[in-house]
């Protein structure tokens, strides 16, 4: 596994560093702070949408919003796909509350690896638990167990006992820490980790996902991310040979002298390290450019505009829309004012709008706020999914 980190960098990478920083520190910049929560709640499907798609799962972002309002397909294998989405994104939520609930937790560790596996395929179809063997034999899965029998990706054959599983695990945990790197280390640690990970394979089955996860969670950690306004899976999925091209020339081993002190190559780790760095920067330059206030601001209305011919929607629906885009939230009582109607048509054109499914609310009497639906999301985001 060693060199875990790059001892040197190239200009090239020194810039990406530079400006994956301040770009996603730049990100949604000019837009209400709760349409960006907003915002990050539909990248946690199209998250899932991505990491569940190198996997083959063909599901689209409306089978997804259809699952997550308990519509699943009388298909059990349609079914099961749309299960494994609400189970990754579950997941993804349960994270993402924990890291700030301690701040002491190790994103590296074995302990929060197993969580994030365990947690995954505990919420998964049992039909659905089961992983491949070298031989072709199909085993179950146990959510949360490192595997104890050899592997193999590609041409690279993975740590074959527990026991070593376990020890690399330790030194991963030791090397690649955020919390044990700093400054521009942090963000090489980010890159390194996912494909050092994906080295050790620890899992039958579920180690690409679990990667994934272990990325969302470690760019929270160093602050890169953690806005989660953009998703490097959608890079990796968009690409996925020249994904696994350069996860494959990592795995690789040194090939002299001057190609660093471990036993793989510390050229192609930091070729990888650029790679991965680069794929980010495209992820937050393409957020950037459809993000954007004048721009999303015109592709909204046109959006509510159509929703407002084809009659899905009522003119003064549209106004309550409008609204909430420039103010992040609508209370109830302020729909009176908005639409210059009296309490009980306001009323209905509360119980129109969620009834559309484009606003949700909290509670039963709490503010309006918006639902970015499969639908709003292609007019909002084109090519975002």
């Amino acid at each position: 596994m060693l060199p875990a980190l790059p001892s040197r960098t190239t200009p090239t990478l020194d810039d990406l560093i530079v400006k994956v920083l301040a770009s996603s520190a730049a990100l949604g910049k000019g837009i209400h702070p709760t349409i960006l929560d907003d915002i990050a709640r539909l990248m946690l499907k199209v998250n899932s949408y991505y990491t569940n798609a190198m996997e083959g799962n063909p599901s689209k972002l409306k089978d997804i919003d259809a699952a997550l309002n308990n519509k699943l397909s009388k298909d059990k294998t349609a079914r099961n796909y749309q299960l494994e989405h609400i189970a990754h994104i579950q997941v993804q939520e349960a994270m993402i509350r924990r890291l700030p609930e301690e701040p002491g937790l190790r994103v590296c560790s074995e302990e929060f690896l197993c969580w994030l596996h365990e947690q995954f395929f505990l919420k998964m179809p049992e039909d659905m638990r089961f992983a491949k063997t070298v031989s072709g034999e199909l085993v179950p899965v146990e959510p949360g167990r490192l595997r104890d029998r050899g592997i193999m990706v590609g041409i690279h054959e993975g740590p074959v006992t527990r026991q070593d599983i376990k020890d690399y695990l330790r030194k991963f945990d030791e090397l690649l820490s955020p919390e044990r790197l700093a400054g521009p280390q942090k963000l090489l640690g980010w890159a390194a980790s996912h494909h050092r990970f994906l080295w050790i394979h620890p899992f039958p089955e579920g180690n690409g996902r679990v990667a994934r996860l272990l990325t969302t969670a470690y760019g929270i950690r160093i602050g890169v991310g953690d806005n989660m306004l953009w998703t490097v899976a959608r890079a990796f999925a968009r690409n996925r040979p020249e994904y696994d091209r350069h996860l494959a020339l990592a795995d690789q081993p040194r090939r002299n002298d001057l190609d660093g002190r471990g036993p793989l190559s510390e050229e192609n780790l930091i070729e990888f390290c650029t790679y991965f760095l680069r794929c980010c920067d495209d992820q937050i330059q393409f957020m950037g450019s459809v993000l954007k206030l004048s721009e999303l601001e015109r592709r909204y209305n046109r959006f509510i505009g159509s929703l407002e011919s084809e009659k899905d929607i009522s003119k003064a629906a549209g106004k309550v829309m409008q609204r909430l885009l420039l103010q992040g939230e609508v209370p109830r009582a302020q729909v009176l004012e908005i639409c210059g109607v009296k309490q009980r048509r306001a009323t209905q054109i509360i119980k129109e709008l969620l009834d559309v499914g484009i606003t949700r609310s909290e509670t039963t009497y709490g503010p309006l706020r918006l639902n970015i639906t499969a639908d709003m999301s292609a007019a909002l985001f084109p090519t975002l999914a």
